[in-house]
């Protein structure tokens, strides 16, 4: 028996633009059987619009004592708040003062909610390159006033880096600055799609999805994780495969050509690892089994993106929580993991 809980991001079942409510989401995450839920601030901030008071703070506020009050009901845990961004590598003192006053506000909505995980991503587009630095004793500083800021509300800061960060964008650059931060609260987010992207797949390349070497990048970074990375530094773990995006993004929801390549795969093509007949094309099951065997048993969440989280059809939320609950049975059988804590293989 695994002590390993399962979660479903919010916005993998559907966006809130699209009709899918928060409260709805939370019902069908427990309905396929999760443990909990990791809740993007896109989604409380589609339910807060329904809340009447005067400021954003105070309708978010009210909307995260409404998704406990929900979560509590359905006896399901919520276990992150996120994407928290365009901090860590910021250089003006005034920006980063404006980022900790919002990460306050988190941390305040993330106590509402009992959530235990803030989570954060590394610099990405669209923030202006000349506002942010790569220098890692910067960085580290502005970890480590988040971290401190995060210890008075007992949370842990998951830290991730998007396979397109501006400056950090693999485990092993987080890695460093967790080791500078030297915070027992300031942790890795590791994510499957983020890691076998950025070391071995090749987004637009619908031939050959796997760059010359990849695999071979892969392994070595994955045993470098073997050898560095304790389960005690990892606040939790994110599983998702990804099929091969369109360059020209035909279709897609949100055009945006000048966004980088892993973006455009990432925001449209995520898809639950293990399925088979749908054409996920990176060795995610490599980085899994890599994390488990380090001995993790924390929480995982399973996130996805795709087009189809913008249908309107009431179905939505529904399909893809039972697909990610069939994902994450398949990927604790390849993973040798037994059985999982509600009796489900």
């Amino acid at each position: 028996m695994t002590s390993i809980k399962v979660a479903i991001a919010s916005n993998s079942l559907g966006k809130s633009a699209s009709g899918h409510t928060l409260l709805h989401k939370l019902e069908s995450a427990k309905l396929h059987g999760f443990d909990g839920v990791e809740v993007a601030i896109e989604c409380l901030e589609g339910h807060a619009s329904s809340f009447s008071q005067s400021s954003r703070a105070s309708r978010l506020r009210a909307a995260a004592a409404d998704v406990d009050r929900k979560a509590q009901e359905l006896s399901l845990a919520l276990i992150a708040l996120n994407p928290f961004g365009a901090y860590d590598g910021l250089v003006d003192p005034a920006e980063v003062e404006s980022r900790l006053e919002e990460a306050e506000l988190w941390c305040d909505l993330c106590r509402l909610m009992r959530i235990p995980i803030l989570q954060i991503t590394s610099c990405l587009y669209p923030i202006d390159p000349v506002k942010i630095t790569p220098e890692v004793i910067t960085v580290a500083a502005n970890m480590k006033r988040l971290g401190l800021l995060a210890q008075k509300y007992d949370l842990q800061v998951g830290y991730e880096a998007p396979a397109w960060g501006i400056h950090l964008n693999t485990w092993q650059q987080i890695h460093e600055i967790i080791r500078l931060v030297d915070l027992p609260n300031v942790r890795h987010c590791l994510d499957t799609f983020h890691i076998s992207a950025k070391e071995a797949g090749d987004p637009f390349n619908a031939v050959a999805p796997i760059r010359p070497g990849g695999l071979t990048n892969l392994r070595r970074s994955l045993d470098k994780m073997k050898r560095t990375v304790t389960p005690n530094q990892i606040a939790y773990f994110q599983l998702s495969d990804a099929l091969v995006a369109d360059q020209n993004q035909v279709g897609y929801p949100r055009r945006d050509l000048n966004q980088p390549p892993y973006m455009t795969q990432s925001r449209n093509c995520r898809i639950f690892p293990c399925e088979v007949n749908r054409g996920g094309v990176l060795p995610v099951l490599e980085v899994a089994q890599a994390v488990f065997d380090l001995g993790y048993t924390g929480w995982v969440s399973m996130e996805v993106f795709h087009t189809d989280m913008w249908d309107t059809r009431c179905s939505v939320p529904d399909d893809w929580a039972k697909r990610g609950m069939a994902s994450w049975r398949e990927i604790s059988f390849h993973c040798g993991l037994g059985r999982h804590n509600n009796g489900t293989l």
